[in-house]
Formats: structure tokens, sequence, C-alpha cells
């Protein structure tokens, strides 16, 4: 994976050369954000208060035929709970993000990579620039896989080559390629003798300097994020009907194999267990392999009903095949009665048919734009198996003066894993909703505000959490025509 990730990084870099002019466009931010629940833990609640130092450098590059784009950022965080004390503050207090584009442009061809370099923590929807009011930045995962409870850092490496070509002006053939890992780092001593604390004593305050004796001597770790690999192929075929409307189909396949623990159950020999580099007395079961390959395919269409609004419709199916034989095998010991074990055995291998599918919106008349989508799919996720979500994103922008914008965003999630040995305990519900401002106040300055409101239900949990945000942001950007232009002035 390593090696086809460097290879066609080293490919993409050295197309993008042959461009023309270079524009670079740096800034520099001081993000404030005052958080009720952080975790949106509904036991116990983890007020925090956040303060980001942020620099971020764009850089573009283009001519006829060779486009590039590309963002660098990285900022430091620092982090203080309720009591004044540092509140996930662990050993990573930053996030680093890297994102190429680069598009090779001929008569009725283009060519393009496209490459995803992210090292986060769970602080990442912090990471989200609140003055980028059209939300691309914004991320799009919290409540995809664990809540936000340990301060474990992930980096996630992704390289998608893509591909399309006009047979004629009415169609339009594309094929992407996509390679994909994701790691996480291993939680510190002082996280995992926290976690442990909680699980034996639910609903109690964890104290400050746990010991391992305070958790009641040696212990094992289970449910920690998974590590993971995927690979995809997506082709599909573009026909335009008549000049407001257009008919796609397209075909995917996916591999995902993920690092996760043995199946639940199954007991593993002392002698097997792994003990912690810094803390002996905390053991982890060595992980196993899980498996799935997805196949997709996909019906859309789209329409444009005026020339402000256009709509678009997609529906299929997908046939979804899971190897978890690795995770539970014909050797491993446990406490199963025979007709047990012999049924926890024959669910390790598996089939699951189910439908995807997607409705779009969007509306644009240069002053305001309404955009909302609704959808089912089949995604990856650090539980050890690919997740069957539910998503519906509503969005809203309205230039209020050329130096004043407002936008308004909604989002509800329900991820659920898909995996006959997983108990699936992080399926969830989640609810966000987050009205923001952004003002120009000079040339180089701006700022912005936002109230983030966030309500997450989980399938171990009996109530709700939720948590209620309030973000700030100062920004400096020098002088640069390309951006003023984009902005109006």
């Amino acid at each position: 994976m390593k090696r086809i990730l460097s290879g066609l990084t080293l490919a993409f870099f050295t197309s993008a050369a042959q461009a023309d002019v270079w524009v670079f466009d740096p800034s520099a931010s001081l993000d404030q954000r005052f958080d009720t629940n952080f975790s949106i833990n509904p036991a116990n609640e983890d007020g925090v208060s956040q303060t980001r130092l942020v620099g971020s450098l764009g850089i573009s590059r283009e001519s006829q035929i060779n486009a590039f784009k590309g963002l660098l950022r990285a900022d430091a965080l620092a982090t203080l709970g309720n009591d004044g004390t540092n509140n996930g503050g662990g050993e990573l207090n930053s996030n680093q993000i890297v994102l190429l584009d680069y598009t090779h442009t001929r008569v009725r061809s283009n060519f393009g990579v496209r490459f995803n370099g992210v090292r986060d923590t769970p602080s990442r929807d912090i990471a989200a620039d609140i003055l980028d009011i059209n939300f691309t930045n914004s991320a799009l995962d919290t409540g995809l896989t664990v809540p936000q409870v340990d301060n474990i850092a992930r980096t996630s490496l992704t390289v998608t080559p893509n591909f399309s070509y006009k047979l004629s002006r009415r169609s339009t053939i594309n094929a992407e390629l996509s390679f994909s890992t994701v790691n996480h780092s291993t939680p510190s001593v002082e996280e995992s003798l926290a976690s442990q604390f909680e699980l034996a004593n639910p609903g109690v305050d964890v104290p400050d300097n746990l010991t391992i004796d305070d958790v009641g001597g040696p212990f094992r770790v289970n449910d920690e994020l998974d590590d993971y690999d995927e690979q995809s192929l997506t082709a599909g075929y573009r026909f335009q009907l008549t000049p407001i409307s257009t008919l796609s189909a397209t075909l995917g396949v996916s591999r995902f194999s993920a690092d996760t623990e043995p199946a639940p159950g199954v007991i593993i020999p002392f002698e097997e267990l792994i003990p912690d580099d810094d803390e002996p007395a905390i053991f982890r079961a060595p992980l196993r392999t899980a498996t799935s390959i997805t196949t997709t395919f996909r019906l859309g269409y789209e329409r444009a009903l005026s020339p402000l609004l256009t709509i678009g419709v997609e529906a299929g199916v997908r046939n979804l095949n899971f190897d978890n034989s690795d995770l539970f095998r014909e050797d491993d010991e446990t406490g199963l009665s025979p007709e047990d074990r012999q049924a926890a055995l024959d669910a390790t291998e598996g089939n699951d048919v189910g439908f995807v599918g997607a409705f779009t919106i969007s509306r644009d008349d240069g002053i305001s734009r309404y955009s909302g989508r609704i959808g089912f799919d089949v995604l990856p996720s650090s539980v050890g198996s690919q997740v069957e979500s539910f998503e519906f994103i509503g969005d809203y922008t309205r230039k209020l003066n050329p130096l004043l914008d407002f936008a308004f965003r909604v989002r509800a999630f329900e991820p659920d894993a898909i995996s006959a040995t997983n108990d699936n305990e992080f399926a969830r519900r989640f609810l966000s909703l987050e009205p923001r401002v952004v003002y120009r106040f000079t040339r180089s300055w701006s700022a912005a505000a936002s109230y983030r409101y966030r309500r997450q239900r989980s399938q171990i949990d009996t109530e709700s959490g939720q948590s209620h945000a309030l973000l700030f942001s100062l920004k400096y950007s020098p002088p640069l025509k390309i951006r003023d232009l984009n902005q109006g002035g």
C-alpha cells in the first residue's frame, strides 16, 4: 500500500511541474471554542475551552492544459477542562492537513490525481475552518466512529487517480481508483486507565493520577479504534438526454480490510497477550484481519427545473461479502457450548444485500444558495467493519452584503455496522445544527462566529448526550488579487 501511495504521489508532482504560474495564498488564524460537552457523553459531561492557532498555505498553478491546487494546514491546539486541567491534551495537540489536486485536460479527456493526507485527533471538528462559509472543509465523519472521548491521533492517507473521456458531445465515460489507509495511535496509559475506571464505575467522576491499583490490577483493553485499508474502483457513464437533463450509470467495487480484535467470546491465552510499552500491567489481544468486498450498481438522473434550481436522484443495489473467519478460528478456545460455537463459526462469513441511493437538490441565485442531500450508502469505519449509513445534510448560505456572509447547516447521521460477529456497540444517531456568520472587515482581516449544537444517542446508552458550543475565529490573509476577485472585491 505504501509503495503504491508513494509512486502515485511522485507521478502527481512530476506532472504538476508542467504548469506555468504559481499562486501562493498564506493565512493565519486564531480560533476559540467553548463547549459544554466535548465528547457528547450523556453520563459525564466534559465542558472544555479550546484555543487554536492555525497556519495555512494555499497553492495553485494553472495553464491551458494543467491545473494544480493544494492546501497545507497545521495548527497548535490547547484544551482546558472545566476544572482548569488539560482535558484531552494527550500526546498530540495538533492537526495537520495536506490536500493536493492535479488535473491534465485534453480536447476530449481529463486525467487527474488527488492526494489527501490528514493527521488529527478527536478534536477534528474544531479543525474545520469556520471561516469557510461553504463548509467545504468541515469534518464530516463525526459520529461515524466511536464517541470523541479519548485523544487518539489518527493518520489518514488517500490517493485517487481519475480519468474521463468524451465519447461524443452528449456522452462521457469516467473511472476512478482510490487507495486509502487509516492508522490510529495507541492510547496513553492515562487514557487506558481512565477508560477502565469508567467501565468499572459508571457514572463516577474519574479521579486524577490513576494507578493500576485504582482499577483493580492488571487488565486487558478492549474496543479500541481499528486501523484499516480500502481500495476501490468506480466506473461510470453519463449521457445528456436533453440540454437540461442527464442520465448516469455507475458500477463500483471496493475491498475493505481492518486490523481488529478477536471475536467476542474467544479466549486468548495469557502468554499471547501483548503488554503495553509503558505499562506492562495493561494488555492487548493480538490483532486479526476482517475483510469485506462490496459491489454497487447505481442509476442516476439529474434535471435543471429552472436556471436556478437543479435536482438529482440516484438509486441502486449493493452486495457486501464479509469474511471474519480470522476473528474466530477453528482452533480458538471459547466458553461456548458446541451448538453456540458452531453457530458463531458459521456467522463469520456471509453476504448482505441492500439498497443505496441519494436525492439532491440545489438552488443558487448568486446571493443565496440552498442545497440538500439525503443518502444511503456503505462507508469504511474504524470499528472493524464497514457501516451502512443514512445521512441528511442541508446547507444555506447568503451574502448579506459585500462584506458579510451567513450560513446554516443541519446534519443527521446514523451508521450501522455490517457484520454478523460485531455487536455493533458503536451504532448511534447523530444530529448537528450550526449557524455561522463571517465578516471581512478589511481586505486582509476577517472574523467569524458560530454556534454548534450536537446531539448523539448511542445504542449502548440509555440517554442522549448533547453539546452546545460557541466558536470564534480571527483570520489574517495577505492581500491577493485573485482572492479579492472571488469574493467580489
